[in-house]
Parts: C-alpha cells; sequence; structure tokens
C-alpha cells in the first residue's frame, strides 16, 4: 500500500484513483495498527508481496515502518518480527527466540539493529533450520530499494 500511498505516480505508474485507495488502505492499517498497540491486541509484521513494490527480501523495512509510523521502538519492533510472529503462526516452539531444543534461525548483521534497524538490510550470515549461508546474496529491485528508503 505504501507504493501507492507514497510513491509519486510517475514511478508507481497509479491513477489518481488507485493513489487514493492506496493512502486509505495505508491509513488504515497504520491507524489500525496504533489501536491494537493501545488496546493490548497482538500485532504481527509481515510484507504483502503480491503488491507492487513490495519485494520478498526486505522484512527490514516493515520493521522500519513499524517503528516510524506507529512509534515502537527497535527492540519492540524485533520482538514483534521474531517472537511475537511466530507465535500468531503458531510456531513459536520451533522457532522466534534463541532457545535450547528450538531451530536455530537467525541472522548477522554488519550494524546493531537495536540502534538502527537498517542494520537488518546488511546481513552477512544466516543459520536457518541449522544450514549456515555467508555473505547471502539476494537480487534486488533497485528502483523499488531507491523509492523505499525515502519513506523510512
Amino acid at each position: 500500500a505504501i507504493s501507492y500511498a507514497l510513491f509519486p505516480r510517475e514511478i508507481s505508474g497509479a491513477s489518481d484513483m488507485e493513489q487514493y485507495n492506496g493512502k486509505v488502505v495505508f491509513d488504515g492499517i497504520v491507524d489500525c495498527a496504533k489501536a491494537c498497540l493501545e488496546n493490548g491486541v497482538t500485532v504481527g509484521l509481515g510484507t504483502d508481496t503480491g503488491c507492487p513494490y513490495v519485494t520478498h527480501y526486505n522484512m527490514w523495512m516493515e520493521l522500519q515502518l513499524f517503528h516510524k509510523y506507529c512509534g515502537v521502538s527497535n527492540s519492540f519492533a524485533l520482538h514483534t518480527a521474531t517472537e511475537i510472529n511466530a507465535k500468531i503462526a503458531g510456531i513459536d516452539n520451533i522457532t522466534g527466540t534463541i532457545a535450547e531444543g528450538k531451530e536455530a534461525d537467525l541472522i548477522v548483521t554488519c550494524g546493531n539493529p537495536l540502534e538502527d534497524l537498517s542494520a537488518l538490510s546488511n546481513i552477512s550470515m544466516v543459520m536457518g533450520q541449522g544450514n549456515l549461508i555467508l555473505n547471502p546474496k539476494v537480487k534486488k529491485m533497485e528502483q523499488v530499494e531507491k523509492e523505499m528508503v525515502k519513506y523510512l
């Protein structure tokens, strides 16, 4: 929704109506998340990868948007994307936190995401289900990256 709501129309290719609808959806998502947080309702994070200008690899941007538009701390954004999301998905007995008996699903970043969530965009190592990937490479959509970071 952010692409249609906030991107210039010459970038998104959205019509006036699509951009208006995107703004309604974007504002509604933010308002709903804030209301849920204020009232103790669990909020999860994810990407709508079927939408234009949403990538499969930029979950870190969702954390950054949650932090910026909903006013949560970096720590809470990380907690939401890991432990809370695992609980919502019903797999918190397998993953979501680092604990004995759970899968070693984690990433290593060059910076500290507690200080700056954009550190999550620079991953040097991935451990997933016990498999180690050093210096993972992702084919990125450069135009999307360039536009999205303007709103973080």
